[in-house]
């Protein structure tokens, strides 16, 4: 009697871990997308990269659009969908997307449609050790499933983007998922995979944060997740705390080091407050807060989980008191930034003036110098992207720099310089890509174009009456169609 009721409990708790297969259930919400791309050189921004295909998942959540993970789509330059039911590819094309909360909505075209979706609604359950299975279609339209377990959650972000953002963990995966795998628990939707280079372990945008996302794109003005404007260190030392005259009877707090010229908080911060809470949850002296739900996280989760636009408060130590501090939450695009991490479904931006290659530097940029680029790249460069990405101001909006000059006729004893910053172009100093055009038209009467550099660089002096000769002739050899990309 004792034996057989031990075999019912176990039978009875391994169909407790994993829900039943619901694959035939989702075969009307789930869709295969065929994604076509390309991007372009950084070295060369004038030639586009070779098209390559990739795919990713598409769930259902209104009518004819699907959610599925941005990271996917970035630079897609043709979208096909299918689905279970149907052979023939779906035309699609791209409604929002937000590569900071790594989600992208995705509209087919609905006069190919021969079946209408299911659209599911994502659940914000979360249930620590619980079992969860995802699902995926084909490019053949057979669905499979995988298993996992919801394993922790954490505040994270891909390397590329700048936002840490709450994340669900499935550890003990069956099957690597990055690609909007849906993930459920027991029959519902929790949330889809997120690009995270692990194979053991699936990362998982939960449902929190593609509620929040569709909510904001439900009337078609997207304003888009907040993301910090400060930069925050722990702050444990006690002799630190007393030259902060902070009283013993406050433990809490953080060190705001850096404080942004863009993103929440960035207006209100200054270097040297100490962050105590936002939005009255208490910041502990490691940068964490006990979340209701989720236990300890990163304060960032504070800040990435409101829409731009929201009020936000912030308790900080100045002064030698406590003060309350209220501001709205703030998004910034990665084009906004002086050194943008990423750029993604646009031409880089560049200006060839008598063979000198002069664009705006990015991290894809620097990047480009392949495997361990940081090693790589000059320090002064390098220094712009640790220390001055998020300082964008009106003085400075771009960070122009000379690439490399192309060997020509016009710019011999020139040929070896490259990676140096651009000062000023006629003497009109350079905010943006855009000053370059009307640099080269100031002083036309002049013999030369003078282009100077930052840090005492010899400048570059080239004679105006060949710049066109030159243009014509660099365009031929090199195969460049066209001598300037300027927004």
């Amino acid at each position: 009697m004792k034996k057989t009721f031990i075999i019912i409990l176990i039978c009875v708790s391994s169909f407790s871990v994993f829900a039943k297969d619901i694959s035939e259930k989702l075969k009307d919400s789930i869709v295969y997308l065929q994604i076509t791309y390309h991007g372009y050189g950084q070295y060369t921004p004038w030639k586009t990269s070779e098209l390559s295909e990739g795919f990713a998942v598409g769930c259902a959540v209104d009518g004819n659009k699907v959610i599925t993970i941005a990271s996917s789509v970035a630079d897609a330059k043709l979208i096909q969908a299918r689905t279970a039911n149907q052979n023939d590819f779906i035309p699609a094309q791209i409604l929002t997307v937000d590569y900071e909360s790594n989600l992208a909505l995705i509209e087919l075209d609905s006069n190919s449609l021969t079946k209408p979706f299911k659209p599911l609604a994502f659940s914000e359950k979360y249930v620590k050790g619980a079992g969860v299975s995802f699902y995926w279609l084909s490019a053949d339209g057979r669905m499979y499933n995988g298993r996992g377990f919801l394993d922790r959650v954490t505040v994270e972000s891909t390397a590329v983007f700048c936002s840490q953002t709450l994340t669900f963990v499935a550890a003990g995966i069956s099957e690597t998922t990055n690609l909007g795998q849906l993930y459920c628990l027991e029959d519902r939707p929790v949330g889809i995979a997120s690009l995270s280079g692990k194979e053991k372990e699936g990362n998982i945008i939960p449902a929190q944060i593609i509620n929040r996302f569709l909510a904001d794109a439900r009337n078609g003005k997207y304003n888009g997740i907040a993301m910090k404007g400060f930069e925050a260190s722990a702050l444990v030392d006690p002799a630190m705390r007393k030259y902060l005259k902070i009283p013993n009877d406050v433990q809490t707090g953080v060190y705001v080091a850096n404080v942004y010229t863009i993103g929440t908080g960035s207006d209100v911060l200054k270097s040297g407050d100490v962050l105590l809470g936002i939005d009255g949850y208490s910041i502990n002296p490691y940068g964490r807060y006990e979340d209701r739900r989720f236990g300890t996280l990163a304060f960032d989760s504070l800040i990435t989980g409101k829409t731009a636009g929201d009020a936000i408060t912030f308790e900080v130590w100045r002064d030698g008191k406590k003060q309350i501090l209220n501001a709205v939450a703030k998004r910034f695009n990665a084009s906004d930034m002086l050194v943008p991490w990423y750029e993604f479904d646009t031409q880089p931006e560049y200006a060839i003036v008598g063979g000198c290659i002069l664009q705006k530097l990015t991290k894809s940029y620097m990047a480009g110098r392949g495997e361990d680029w940081q090693g790589k790249v000059e320090p002064h460069l390098y220094n712009y992207l640790i220390n001055e990405a998020f300082k964008p101001t009106d003085q400075r909006r771009d960070l122009v720099i000379l690439s490399y000059c192309m060997p020509a006729n016009i710019n011999i004893g020139y040929q070896n310089l490259s990676q140096y910053v651009v000062d000023k172009i006629n003497g009109m100093k350079i905010c943006r890509m855009s000053d370059i055009p009307k640099a080269l038209a100031l002083n036309p009467d002049a013999k030369f174009i003078v282009i100077e550099f930052e840090m005492s660089q010899p400048a570059i002096v080239l004679d105006r009456s060949q710049l066109d000769y030159a243009a014509n002739s660099i365009a031929q050899v090199y195969g460049i169609d066209k001598m300037m990309n300027i927004k």
